[in-house]
Protein backbone atom coordinates (compact mmCIF):
# COMPACT_ATOMS: atom_id res chain seq x y z
CA UNK A 1 0.00 0.00 0.00
CA UNK A 2 1.38 3.38 -0.97
CA UNK A 3 0.63 6.29 1.33
CA UNK A 4 0.06 9.71 -0.19
CA UNK A 5 1.60 11.89 2.50
CA UNK A 6 0.90 15.02 0.49
CA UNK A 7 -2.84 14.39 0.78
CA UNK A 8 -2.76 14.15 4.56
CA UNK A 9 -4.13 17.13 6.47
CA UNK A 10 -2.05 16.36 9.53
CA UNK A 11 1.24 17.88 10.64
CA UNK A 12 2.93 14.97 8.86
CA UNK A 13 1.25 15.87 5.57
CA UNK A 14 2.07 19.56 5.91
CA UNK A 15 5.70 18.77 6.68
CA UNK A 16 5.91 16.39 3.70
CA UNK A 17 4.53 19.06 1.34
CA UNK A 18 7.11 21.56 2.65
CA UNK A 19 10.01 19.34 1.57
CA UNK A 20 11.82 19.74 -1.75
CA UNK A 21 10.31 17.60 -4.52
CA UNK A 22 13.38 15.37 -4.77
CA UNK A 23 13.19 14.57 -1.04
CA UNK A 24 9.46 13.83 -1.34
CA UNK A 25 10.21 11.45 -4.20
CA UNK A 26 12.97 9.70 -2.21
CA UNK A 27 10.55 9.17 0.66
CA UNK A 28 7.85 7.77 -1.62
CA UNK A 29 10.30 5.46 -3.41
CA UNK A 30 11.71 4.16 -0.13
CA UNK A 31 8.41 2.58 0.84
CA UNK A 32 8.97 3.52 4.47
CA UNK A 33 5.73 4.25 6.33
CA UNK A 34 5.95 7.13 8.79
CA UNK A 35 3.44 7.47 11.59
CA UNK A 36 4.66 10.76 13.02
CA UNK A 37 6.17 13.98 11.74
CA UNK A 38 9.12 13.44 14.09
CA UNK A 39 9.91 10.08 12.48
CA UNK A 40 9.89 11.67 9.04
CA UNK A 41 12.06 14.57 10.24
CA UNK A 42 14.67 12.13 11.55
CA UNK A 43 14.75 10.32 8.22
CA UNK A 44 15.03 13.57 6.23
CA UNK A 45 17.87 14.76 8.47
CA UNK A 46 19.67 11.46 7.87
CA UNK A 47 19.15 11.74 4.10
CA UNK A 48 20.48 15.29 4.07
CA UNK A 49 23.53 14.40 6.18
CA UNK A 50 24.40 11.37 4.05
CA UNK A 51 24.42 13.52 0.88
CA UNK A 52 27.10 15.80 2.35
Amino acid sequence: MRIGYGALGSDLGRYFRSLPKNVQENIMQSGVVFHTEQDMRRCVEYLMESKN
